[in-house]
Protein backbone atom coordinates (compact mmCIF):
# COMPACT_ATOMS: atom_id res chain seq x y z
CA UNK A 1 0.00 0.00 0.00
CA UNK A 2 1.39 3.36 -1.01
CA UNK A 3 0.78 6.16 1.45
CA UNK A 4 1.14 9.77 0.36
CA UNK A 5 -0.17 13.23 1.11
CA UNK A 6 -0.55 16.11 -1.31
CA UNK A 7 1.63 15.63 -4.36
CA UNK A 8 3.95 13.14 -2.64
CA UNK A 9 2.96 10.40 -5.08
CA UNK A 10 5.01 12.26 -7.71
CA UNK A 11 8.17 11.14 -5.89
CA UNK A 12 7.39 7.53 -6.80
CA UNK A 13 6.58 8.52 -10.38
CA UNK A 14 9.86 10.44 -10.68
CA UNK A 15 11.90 7.59 -9.18
CA UNK A 16 10.33 4.95 -11.39
CA UNK A 17 10.60 7.07 -14.55
CA UNK A 18 14.24 7.98 -13.83
CA UNK A 19 15.28 4.35 -13.41
CA UNK A 20 13.37 3.22 -16.51
CA UNK A 21 14.91 6.04 -18.57
CA UNK A 22 18.40 5.22 -17.29
CA UNK A 23 17.97 1.54 -18.13
CA UNK A 24 16.66 2.34 -21.62
CA UNK A 25 19.48 4.78 -22.42
CA UNK A 26 22.24 2.54 -21.02
CA UNK A 27 21.03 -0.46 -23.00
CA UNK A 28 20.69 1.57 -26.22
CA UNK A 29 24.15 3.13 -25.84
CA UNK A 30 25.96 -0.11 -24.97
CA UNK A 31 23.86 -2.53 -27.03
CA UNK A 32 23.91 -4.90 -24.04
CA UNK A 33 20.53 -5.88 -22.55
CA UNK A 34 22.16 -6.81 -19.22
CA UNK A 35 24.38 -3.74 -18.81
CA UNK A 36 21.98 -1.99 -16.42
CA UNK A 37 21.62 -5.05 -14.21
CA UNK A 38 25.36 -5.80 -14.11
CA UNK A 39 26.67 -2.29 -13.37
CA UNK A 40 25.52 -0.66 -10.14
CA UNK A 41 26.93 2.72 -11.09
CA UNK A 42 24.28 3.02 -13.82
CA UNK A 43 21.58 2.59 -11.18
CA UNK A 44 23.37 5.26 -9.13
CA UNK A 45 23.10 7.60 -12.13
CA UNK A 46 19.36 6.90 -12.28
CA UNK A 47 19.01 7.61 -8.57
CA UNK A 48 20.97 10.85 -8.94
CA UNK A 49 18.63 11.86 -11.76
CA UNK A 50 15.65 11.06 -9.52
CA UNK A 51 17.22 13.08 -6.69
CA UNK A 52 17.69 16.11 -8.93
CA UNK A 53 14.17 15.96 -10.29
CA UNK A 54 12.70 15.46 -6.83
CA UNK A 55 14.66 18.45 -5.54
CA UNK A 56 13.17 20.47 -8.40
CA UNK A 57 9.71 19.25 -7.40
CA UNK A 58 10.39 20.32 -3.82
CA UNK A 59 11.43 23.80 -4.99
CA UNK A 60 8.28 24.08 -7.11
CA UNK A 61 6.11 23.05 -4.18
CA UNK A 62 7.69 25.79 -2.07
CA UNK A 63 6.26 28.33 -4.52
CA UNK A 64 2.72 27.41 -3.47
CA UNK A 65 1.12 30.19 -1.51
CA UNK A 66 0.16 29.29 2.00
CA UNK A 67 -2.93 30.37 3.84
CA UNK A 68 -2.29 33.08 6.42
CA UNK A 69 -4.23 32.77 9.66
CA UNK A 70 -4.03 34.83 12.83
CA UNK A 71 -3.69 33.14 16.18
CA UNK A 72 -6.39 34.65 18.43
CA UNK A 73 -4.38 34.23 21.62
CA UNK A 74 -1.07 35.71 20.47
CA UNK A 75 -2.20 37.83 17.52
CA UNK A 76 0.64 36.41 15.41
CA UNK A 77 0.25 35.48 11.78
CA UNK A 78 0.83 31.83 10.92
CA UNK A 79 1.28 30.56 7.37
CA UNK A 80 -0.29 27.16 6.69
CA UNK A 81 1.05 25.25 3.68
CA UNK A 82 -0.12 21.90 2.34
CA UNK A 83 1.98 18.86 3.25
CA UNK A 84 3.53 16.68 0.53
CA UNK A 85 4.99 13.33 1.55
CA UNK A 86 5.45 9.72 0.45
CA UNK A 87 5.52 6.96 3.09
CA UNK A 88 5.43 9.72 5.75
CA UNK A 89 8.72 11.16 4.42
CA UNK A 90 8.40 14.80 3.28
CA UNK A 91 9.28 15.49 -0.36
CA UNK A 92 12.22 17.66 0.71
CA UNK A 93 14.01 14.59 2.16
CA UNK A 94 13.52 12.27 -0.82
CA UNK A 95 16.57 13.52 -2.78
CA UNK A 96 18.78 12.36 0.11
CA UNK A 97 16.94 9.02 0.20
CA UNK A 98 17.51 8.52 -3.54
CA UNK A 99 21.22 9.37 -3.26
CA UNK A 100 21.66 7.06 -0.27
CA UNK A 101 19.88 4.18 -1.98
CA UNK A 102 21.91 4.72 -5.15
CA UNK A 103 25.22 4.65 -3.27
CA UNK A 104 24.25 1.50 -1.36
CA UNK A 105 23.13 -0.27 -4.55
CA UNK A 106 26.33 0.74 -6.37
CA UNK A 107 28.53 -0.53 -3.51
CA UNK A 108 26.64 -3.81 -3.10
CA UNK A 109 26.59 -4.39 -6.86
CA UNK A 110 30.34 -3.69 -7.20
CA UNK A 111 31.20 -6.20 -4.45
CA UNK A 112 28.98 -8.94 -5.87
CA UNK A 113 30.17 -8.54 -9.46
Amino acid sequence: MIIWSGLGFLVAVIGFASLILTEFVSEKVTGDDQFYQEHGWVILVGMLLAAGLTYGLHRLLLLQKGRVVIDKETGQEVVLRPSHSLFFIPVKWWPAVFVGLGVVIAIVNSKSG
